[in-house]
């Protein structure tokens, strides 16, 4: 007995000490989530340090793989959200949360959303089939009652089916959590399950990311240089666990090789190295095999935009220069090129000639020239059309030197191949009429074959008219042939080729000029250089020469002989520009036409690309000659008013086209200046965009006036499109750095058209707070003051009065800003009474309360009991007045009714004298009535009001 006595109290002991332990574990993990929770609202909190200091605890547990499973989605939501935080140390602690949480996320590995996706699916078809026979005999009957309701849609199916299959769900569980014994088929269930609970969050993580792709790429556009590193860095690690958003968002990144700042250009090249050319994690110390190298940059450039390409062609260049890209890539890339097909193959040598820009001799040789001509320009380009890769080609042969006439040189002859090649390009030899498709991919293609006949052809101007006169005989036919009806397309294409070689003709006769020029300065330096070497090779003659050549020098340059042959060049030039080129030359022969098309007076022409293709066309020949612009600039702007709204397009490229010739012939064009504003509102958000982006180059270049109507870029930043609000705060931003203040001399402008304009007092608002942040001296604040308390009285509403005052409250306060209210206060006292308009007086009060001295003391109180006397005034005034009025009223009423029972009395008798007459015999003489009224025996109704 005492033995089992004894074995009893050991069994009750370990008991006790077996739940004394689980009752710890399950304290410990209480006070775990506990101090979770705590740790979490600390990331919202007041201070930005506390936030910063939660996110840094956050990011070190994550590092350290000390985060819960459960806390991982919660901890994600919380840094993404605290990227948009006002603190630096914030957002930049918040982007360390949000990779370290990428690369300790429990599901490792690639995070493509697509596998992910199919698993769900598949694991959700095979639960539905294996589920119990008992909740399928339920969910059949649920099925049956919801297809014969009326009301039945395949939404509620599914959610019925989805019902099932949670059903059995936790069926399995709960029969596992009783630990009762499972079958083999239970227990394969119940793998899937957890299969599917893990595929669902894996997906749930991924789209958390894929949601916050904005505010990741709102980093990139950041001010601060951190924030930019940060994101940067995440789109590295995005792309090597396969996030979609990190191709995005490294594209807008690419952007940024555009930066003023060195550091943020350096650490987008090797964030660029990190995601297409290094081994991840190897800091760009190891690099890819080639032809994933070669695969990489074909992905990127075959679906990146034309602005993307640009950024594109900077980075690669600049790895090339650097040598990073191994040679063995190009090589994968020619071959590419000459034997794939459709977008692979251009994109194969649009990344050629991205990497020849920083070094020609990648195509610039006989070989790579016959490679290029049967790649780009050969029978499969002709055969399938392909203007892509003829675009591609001709971008290459771009970067090549100009050939010299050698018929004995295997470049020359191959240029010279290329060139009657880029002739069939641009005559348009291989287009379809009647395919508009076919023509609009044409456009690009022929616009880079132009550029490269001016490129590499020794006498491009006769290539030039080969071309022009191919598309005459194309449309008009030949003299035995002609032609009396031409396709629109056709037509189209020629007027395009037009305009452009009109251009390029110009560009052409400048950098010949240029050429001159440099000859000269040569031709001088080495004049200096040969007389130099005659002193040192000569001795005691050589004094006697140099101060000879010394006198010739003075002498030439007393007479200007050197600048007046300068002068005498660039003459020659403008006349070219001006008189030869649209004026004298062959394609002054087909300008009527075209004047006529875009004139489209008898409406004969409808086409919307032959009236695009022929603006474009005259848009250009008016850069060309001052003439001709001014003559046509009535025409121009006539078609931009009587565009129609559906044609976008149009409109948008005269804009475009009207900013190119104000910054050439500014003062032809600034008449016309308010037309070009107009269109700030148009209905079109393209168009709107496009004019903001133009008036702020001009404008910034000072080649247009901002005063007049800077009222319409105020209210740009309230526009609909967010591309236009930022935009136009970045105009603004830049206008603040210019040491003139121009904002603070457009403002009174900008107040005055606004008010005018009936604007909802918030948004209103908004303008002016964004506005007169940018006055920072207390001198412009006196000022503004001052004039804005001058409008008061020119106001026509209480309105314009409370917005002056919210302006007004927006300023710095100092003593004489005080001094100036108190001597003004007869201008503004009569608006005192409305409620916003002394809320407002109040609040400047406030502020200068703030930060008053011993002296100014008195002139607040006494500005405090002015204000507090006339409001209090000016509202028993307008309850007077509006008692008034309503006494008024009420007398207008009263005197209404009584005229009206006047006249109805009058009408009752007059009826009544009728009745008397009709009634009176023939032969008694009618009398007279003298006054009717008068003579009634009826008293006289008194007016009784109550």
């Amino acid at each position: 007995k005492l033995a089992e006595e004894k074995e009893e109290e050991q069994e009750e002991g370990e008991s006790d000490y077996g739940s004394k332990d689980d009752r710890r574990i399950i304290n410990i993990a209480k006070t775990r989530s506990s101090l979770f929770d705590i740790l979490c609202d600390h990331t919202k909190d007041v201070t930005s340090f506390t936030r910063a200091a939660a996110l840094k605890v956050l990011n070190d547990l994550t590092e350290k793989q000390s985060l819960p499973l459960d806390r991982v989605m919660p901890v994600t939501k919380i840094a993404i959200d605290r990227l948009n935080d006002k603190a630096v140390s914030v957002r930049r602690y918040s982007m360390q949360l949000i990779t370290s949480l990428l690369d300790n996320n429990p599901f490792m590995g690639l995070l493509n959303p697509e596998p992910y996706r199919e698993k769900v699916r598949e694991l959700e078809t095979n639960l539905k089939s294996n589920i119990p026979q008992a909740i399928i005999e339920v969910r059949d009957i649920a099925l049956e009652q919801a297809k014969n309701g009326d009301s039945a849609n395949d939404a509620d199916l599914e959610e019925i089916q989805s019902a099932a299959l949670a059903a059995a769900i936790a069926d399995a569980e709960a029969k596992k959590e009783a630990n009762e014994d499972l079958s083999d088929a239970e227990n394969e269930f119940l793998a899937k399950v957890r299969a599917l609970k893990f595929s669902s969050s894996a997906l749930s993580f991924i789209e958390l990311f894929e949601n916050a792709n904005a505010s990741f790429q709102t980093m990139l556009l950041s001010s601060n240089s951190s924030d930019v590193t940060e994101a940067l860095r995440f789109f590295v690690r995005a792309k090597h666990f396969g996030l979609p958003c990190a191709v995005s968002g490294m594209k807008h990144a690419l952007a940024l090789m555009w930066s003023n700042e060195t550091n943020i250009q350096e650490e987008v090249l090797r964030a660029f190295v990190d995601v297409f050319v290094a081994e991840p994690g190897t800091d760009g110390k190891e690099l890819l095999p080639e032809n994933q190298i070669a695969q990489n940059f074909i992905d990127l450039v075959g679906q990146a935009t034309v602005s993307e390409l640009a950024s594109i062609e900077e980075a690669i260049g600049r790895l090339v220069k650097k040598e990073i890209i191994p040679p063995d890539v190009f090589s994968i890339l020619w071959h590419c090129a000459s034997q794939a097909e459709g977008d692979l193959r251009a994109s194969a040598m649009m990344v050629i000639s991205m990497a020849a820009s920083a070094d020609p001799r990648i195509v610039d040789s006989a070989y790579r020239l016959q490679n290029l001509f049967d790649a780009g320009l050969g029978d499969y380009t002709e055969d399938h059309r392909d203007w892509k890769t003829a675009r591609s080609a001709a971008c290459a042969l771009q970067r090549v030197a100009r050939a010299k006439v050698d018929q004995s040189s295997a470049r020359y002859l191959i240029l010279d191949l290329i060139t009657e090649r880029l002739v069939a390009v641009a005559r348009g030899d291989w287009c379809m009429d009647g395919n508009e498709h076919d023509t609009n991919s044409w456009f690009c293609a022929a616009e880079q074959a132009i550029n490269a006949i001016f490129a590499i052809s020794p006498s491009p101007e006769k290539v030039s008219m080969e071309i022009l006169l191919g598309h005459q005989a194309a449309i008009f036919g030949t003299p035995d042939h002609p032609e009396t009806v031409t396709d629109s397309l056709r037509l189209s294409r020629f007027f395009f080729i037009l305009g452009h070689i009109a251009l390029k003709l110009l560009i052409y006769t400048e950098v010949l000029s240029s050429s001159v020029r440099r000859a000269n300065a040569a031709k001088t330096v080495s004049k200096q250089e040969s007389a130099s070497s005659v002193i040192n090779g000569k001795g005691g003659n050589a004094e006697t020469e140099k101060e000879d050549e010394d006198e010739e020098d003075a002498i030439e340059a007393e007479l200007g002989i050197a600048a007046q042959a300068e002068a005498e060049t660039e003459r020659k030039v403008a006349e070219i520009s001006e008189n030869e080129i649209v004026g004298r030359g062959i394609i002054s022969l087909f300008t009527p036409m075209l004047l006529r098309v875009v004139a489209n007076e008898g409406g004969n022409f409808s086409s919307p690309i032959l009236m695009l293709s022929a603006t474009i066309a005259l848009c250009k020949c008016m850069c060309i000659s001052k003439s001709f612009c001014e003559q046509h600039l009535p025409l121009l702007f006539s078609v931009l008013a009587k565009a129609p709204n559906d044609d976008q397009d149009l409109r948008a490229n005269i804009v475009i086209a009207l900013g190119d010739l104000a910054f050439r012939f500014p003062n032809e064009v600034e008449p016309y200046t308010p037309k070009i504003y107009s269109c700030l509102r148009d209905k079109s958000t393209r168009v709107r965009r496009h004019t903001l982006m133009v008036l702020t180059h001009l404008i910034l270049n000072d080649m247009v006036k901002v005063k007049g109507q800077v009222c319409e870029i105020a209210l740009c930043l309230q526009d609909q499109e967010s591309r236009i609000r930022d935009m136009a705060r970045l105009l603004f931003h830049e206008l603040s750095k210019r040491t003139n203040s121009p904002i603070y001399n457009l403002l009174p402008d900008i107040v005055s058209q606004l008010s005018q304009l009936g604007l909802p007092q918030e948004s209103f608002r908004e303008i002016m707070l964004f506005l007169l942040g940018f006055i920072k001296k207390d001198r412009q604040n006196e000022m503004l003051m001052e004039k804005l308390i001058q409008r008061f009285p020119k106001c026509s509403s209480i309105t314009q009065k409370a917005d002056l005052a919210y302006c007004i409250a927006q300023l710095k306060i100092n003593d004489k800003c005080i001094k100036c209210l108190n001597d003004t206060f007869k201008l503004y006292k009569d608006a005192l009474f409305d409620e916003d308009v002394l809320k407002n007086f109040m609040s400047v009060l406030t502020k200068a309360k703030k930060n008053a001295k011993l002296e100014s003391k008195d002139a607040l109180q006494e500005l405090e009991e002015k204000l507090t006397e006339h409001a209090a005034a000016g509202r028993e005034n307008m309850k007077a007045s509006k008692k008034a009025q309503r006494a008024k009223a009420r007398a207008v009423k009263r005197e209404a009714r009584r005229k009206k029972e006047w006249d109805g009395e009058s009408d009752e008798e007059a009826s009544a004298e009728e009745t008397d007459e009709e009634n009176r015999p023939e032969n008694v003489i009618r009398e007279t009535p003298v006054n009717t009224k008068r003579r009634s025996n009826r008293p006289r109704r008194r007016n009784v009001v109550s």
